[in-house]
């Protein structure tokens, strides 16, 4: 007696392997639960069959379609959507102590924060981005002050609120898990686009770090979060190399 294709066989005087009915059902059913099995797995998502090599892994910048130029810089390890809470920036346009609120004939009495409680969170969009990788540069050939050259690049697209520079400057650092947070060494506008440019140096990253958040603070002491955004090094890899 052996086995073949699982199956126990006999062979006997020289003649084929004998199969008995039983075995061969037996096997049918083995059969059977297999198929629904990787059926099932394959419905489910399986990672050997579902999963997709990005397309930046797949083909150089200047291939990419349309849509991927947009998830690249809207939704990507190097580009993430977040929401801007605007809570804190309404300091600005409180209505100082003493002084009448701005209101035209026929419009609701204004308070102190505008026509909504100081409390209300007012989120809204925004992206960041990590603008010095080398896929983002690829793609966007984006035009950057020379003070900004050999450090990392963070974007924000989209802040809401008049700001300066000096402001989001002192509220703004950038951190890894277990590292100490530093700050932007340069903060500059380019038209509906905030650049924060820090020291590579100050803070070298590496596949080992993890967490790495952007955060930009404002409101009395800089207490309140305007824009956090996190990053997970092990993503940000471009042809093979760690992209920052």
């Amino acid at each position: 007696m052996y086995t073949v294709n699982d199956m126990k066989t006999t062979e006997i005087s020289g003649q084929y392997p004998q199969i008995s009915d039983t075995t061969i059902g037996l096997s049918r059913r083995r059969a059977i639960r297999n198929s629904l099995f990787w059926g099932a797995f394959a419905l489910a998502g399986g990672p050997l069959l579902s999963a997709a090599t990005p397309f930046w892994k797949t083909k150089p910048a200047s291939q990419w379609t349309p849509d991927e130029v947009t998830e690249m810089i809207s939704h990507s390890p190097w580009a993430k959507q977040v929401s801007a809470q605007y809570r804190a920036a309404m300091d600005d346009v409180r209505i100082q102590p003493g002084a009448p609120p701005v209101q035209r004939p026929g419009e609701p009495m204004a308070g102190e924060c505008g026509l909504v409680p100081c409390s209300t969170v007012m989120p809204g969009k925004v992206i960041v981005i990590w603008e010095s990788a080398q896929p983002i540069q690829e793609t966007l050939h984006p035009a950057e002050p020379p003070d900004f050259n050999g450090r990392y690049i963070l974007s924000i697209r989209g802040l809401a609120g008049d700001y300066t520079p000096s402001r989001l400057k002192a509220g703004t650092d950038l951190t890894a898990k277990g590292r100490r947070p530093i700050q932007p060494g340069v903060v500059a506008q380019r038209n509906n686009t905030w650049l924060f440019g820090f020291s590579r140096e100050l803070l070298p990253l590496s596949l080992n770090d993890r967490e790495v958040q952007f955060t930009v603070r404002i409101g009395a002491n800089l207490s309140d979060t305007l824009v956090r955004a996190s990053f997970n090094p092990k993503d940000m890899i471009y042809r093979d190399e760690l992209a920052l």
